[in-house]
């Protein structure tokens, strides 16, 4: 099944590091073995002992759960860096590797011309492991497609759930037009799915830096190999980097913000304080799944008056979506009364606020701090009329970080029929507002006060 090459000498010829460290299982897309391509795995042994690891292709379209053949087992002695080819036999293929021991792996895919010799540049191939595969719930974007006389796009999407997977996908042109708004696909268990020209399959004649975007409610990797026959050239297109990051440049969020000493910290969290209404949701915690996306929750104040209002909850992120992420929106009855609507966009956070105004015409804070992945916040929003409005967030760090802004009206006015409307989370209904596939509000408190 596979031949190991000149082991040493090409491997110096390749000269760069080694793409994956592993212990343990990864996959490697191979694509469409043709005449004119050929991927080769180069396999490194760091250590002063012999390390061995298994190899088993998986074709394309099949359930790679259910195994007629068993993995091949390779030997890499000490200290050795050997090449091998011939990774699959015919038709798109992605390849399971085991390792038993350290090794470092690095999979090529070179070119080749009609005789057989490689010509143009060799391009790396993705190795996906725990690290670089996609949660299911987060869309994954692939850009760069392009379909023309010359060239052509395939893509391929490995499902690397041991059940099947349902994912959709959709296709979309550099200005923005639908090609394919939404196809929805059930992928068999631990298999590859390779769509060849796929800009074609979904009615592109020409077209240049298409995206595609796939969802799929397990884990999932996607890649796409445009092939340029004219200068005999490869490239591999992997998902998008989301733009997300917890690193940030020197001096930046340090030191924390001085408090304003005019400015009165929130009301404690324990309890309702002493002249407040404290409205209790009939949930404290709610978590974005695709059959849960929002929590939505409306009370009914006494008639009269108020001075301010005040939210406050726990928010547990998981990935964040780069589109952007809708966080709460806060307001009486309708959006043309609105006491908060927050979302993040890039870096920072951006409140619009204001009542009896239209959208266009609402202010907006600005909080030049993103939320980032897998972290715990406290968020404290605070709505007074004929004063301050203000969003506050506490990392986990207990570093606390706030905007102000002020409000456009004096009082705040509920008759009988009003409600005050609370929804966390998006519907999905704007694609620059995706769900955020399982974050999680807990320890949501609403109270209002009045004048």
């Amino acid at each position: 099944m596979m031949r190991q090459t000149c082991g040493l000498v090409l491997a110096a010829l390749l000269g760069v590091p080694a793409a994956l460290s592993a212990q343990g299982t990864s996959y490697v897309l191979i694509g469409d073995s043709d005449d004119a391509r050929e991927v080769l795995l180069s396999v490194h042994n760091p250590t002063g002992q012999d390390q061995s690891f298994e190899v088993l292709p998986i074709a394309a379209g099949t359930n790679g759960v259910h195994r007629s053949t068993s993995p091949t087992r390779i030997d890499v002695p000490a200290g050795r860096t050997t090449v091998y080819s011939d990774l699959a036999d015919g038709g798109p293929s992605m390849v399971e590797l085991t390792a038993h021991g350290e090794l470092t792996f690095q999979a090529y895919l070179m070119p080749l011309n009609s005789s057989g010799s490689r010509v143009g540049l060799r391009q790396q191939v993705p190795i996906v492991d725990s690290e670089s595969l996609i949660r299911g719930g987060n869309w994954a974007y692939v850009t760069g497609l392009r379909r023309d006389s010359n060239d052509r796009s395939d893509y391929a999407i490995l499902n690397l759930s041991h059940s099947t997977n349902t994912c959709e996908h959709r296709v979309r042109s550099r200005e923005g037009y639908w090609a394919r708004e939404s196809s929805v696909l059930r992928h068999p268990p631990l298999s590859l799915t390779y769509v060849a020209d796929v800009l074609a399959v979904v009615g592109v004649e020409l077209g240049d830096r298409y995206t595609i975007s796939t969802n799929c409610g397990d884990s999932f990797y996607v890649a796409a190999l445009v092939s340029d026959d004219r200068n005999d050239r490869l490239t591999v297109l992997e998902p998008s980097q989301s733009g997300v990051s917890s690193l940030a440049p020197p001096g930046y969020g340090e030191p924390p913000p001085t408090p304003d000493p005019e400015t009165p910290d929130p009301p404690p969290p324990a309890g309702c304080p002493s002249g407040w209404t404290c409205l209790n949701p009939d949930r404290t915690s709610h978590t974005v799944r695709r059959q849960d996306l929002q929590y939505i929750f409306r009370a009914g104040l006494e008639a009269g008056s108020y001075r301010s209002v005040e939210l406050e909850f726990n928010l547990r992120t998981t990935s964040i979506d780069p589109a952007g992420a809708q966080i709460f929106w806060l307001g009486i009855n309708r959006h043309r009364d609105l006491l908060g609507f927050t979302v993040q966009r890039r870096s920072d956070l951006f409140v619009r606020h204001g009542l009896g105004v239209t959208h266009t015409n609402k202010a907006r804070l600005v909080l030049p701090r993103a939320l980032t992945p897998n972290q715990t916040y406290r968020l404290s929003y605070s709505y007074n009329a004929g004063g301050e409005v203000s969003l506050c967030v506490t990392d986990s760090q207990e570093r606390r970080f706030c905007s102000r802004g002020t409000a456009n009206v004096d009082s705040l006015t509920f008759t009988a029929s009003d409600r005050l409307v609370l929804v966390m989370g998006s519907d999905g209904t704007e694609e620059i507002e995706p769900p955020q596939w399982g974050w999680t509000y807990s320890d949501i408190r609403l109270r209002a006060r009045k004048n």
